[in-house]
């Protein structure tokens, strides 16, 4: 059995897809136990030429015979892995040099139940980083696997490494529990599978602390920050504790994530919601966060301000103020740098 499979799950983002690939494959031509699963989500642009150009002895190319969805082609990763752990890698991030030497020394240290991974974001060059600072950069072992799941910057599905012999199972019972149309929702199958995984082993996880992944941080996303990121997140962490899997103190943390989150959510995506879905979202938070001080008297009047149109649109324009100041003093940082 190989040791490890690298599935890169992909649509139509052919120019991110040749720079992962030109960084990874380097790394696993001479390691046989290695193989790279490529799933081409039925693209429209050159994804497929690419792929069929970076076709080496370990490397397995599939393309759907049509668009999946988000979960349809991550379930396509986990079954066509052949490996005792499999990695799921996003199309536009990146795997720098010494990470499958990494990975590989702690799968031979012992058996694990879920691996993550730390990193750095980047923005244009993959050698730059953006943000650093996710978590600390150590290793840390958790002797409850699903601890790994509370731990800083964990939660990018790049960064997520499976136990092939927890996942495989725990996916089939998740597709008989839910239909494709709930993961979809909660942008595929990855995150409850991950959360599941850990629950239901004794096995310990692992952190890998050296920021080695590189991930993307475009200027827009496919995602409504404030429905997606705040509202359907919490939701799915609630559900999962009405069903007993977490405690009141893993429930806490979600809790504290999202309301360090809702005011940037709000200034930057409030006006793409009408007064009316405002209107729900604002008493569907209150009814989860009504004891924090720092919702009811702050965030709470927020959102209340923000079932107006107008008022949207003020939150808005000072987000992209907000955004506009901070490119400008990216910019004097980096001309300040050149000249010294």
């Amino acid at each position: 059995m190989l040791k490890l499979s690298i599935c890169i799950p992909t649509y139509n983002r052919a120019k991110y897809l040749k720079q992962c690939l030109d960084y990874l494959l380097p790394q696993v031509k001479e390691i046989d136990d290695v193989e790279v699963v490529i799933i081409d989500n039925f693209s429209s642009d050159n994804t497929e030429s690419i792929c069929r150009e970076h076709l080496v002895k370990n490397v397995r190319y599939f393309r759907n015979a049509q668009n999946l969805g988000y979960a349809g082609n991550q379930i396509k990763c986990i079954e066509y892995a052949n490996g005792k752990y499999i990695a799921i890698l996003c199309d536009d991030d990146v795997y720098t040099d010494g990470i499958i030497k990494k990975i590989l020394s702690v799968i031979e240290k012992s058996e694990y139940a879920f691996i993550a991974l730390n990193y750095y974001s980047y923005r244009g060059d993959v050698n730059i980083p953006h943000i650093t600072d996710f978590a600390p950069a150590k290793d840390v072992v958790f002797s409850r696997a699903y601890d790994v799941m509370n731990y800083p910057s964990v939660g990018h599905f790049s960064g997520f490494i499976f136990n092939s012999e927890l996942a495989k199972p725990t996916l089939t019972k998740m597709l008989f529990r839910n239909p494709l149309s709930y993961y979809e929702k909660h942008r595929g199958v990855i995150a409850d599978l991950a959360l599941r995984t850990t629950l239901a082993s004794k096995l310990q996880s692992y952190f890998i602390g050296e920021q080695k992944l590189a991930v993307h941080d475009p200027e827009k996303v496919d995602y409504d920050a404030l429905k997606h990121n705040c509202l359907d997140y919490y939701e799915y962490y609630k559900g999962v504790y009405d069903e007993g899997l977490i405690s009141f103190e893993d429930l806490a943390y979600r809790r504290k994530l999202v309301i360090s989150w809702l005011i940037f959510a709000i200034a930057k995506d409030s006006h793409l919601s009408s007064n009316r879905e405002i209107r729900g979202m604002t008493e569907k938070f209150k009814s989860y966060f009504s004891g924090e001080m720092r919702f009811i008297f702050f965030i709470y009047p927020v959102l209340l301000l923000g079932s107006f149109s107008p008022v949207r649109r003020m939150y808005h324009i000072l987000f992209d103020l907000r955004q506009a100041l901070r490119k400008i003093k990216e910019y004097l940082i980096d001309l300040w740098d050149s000249i010294r």
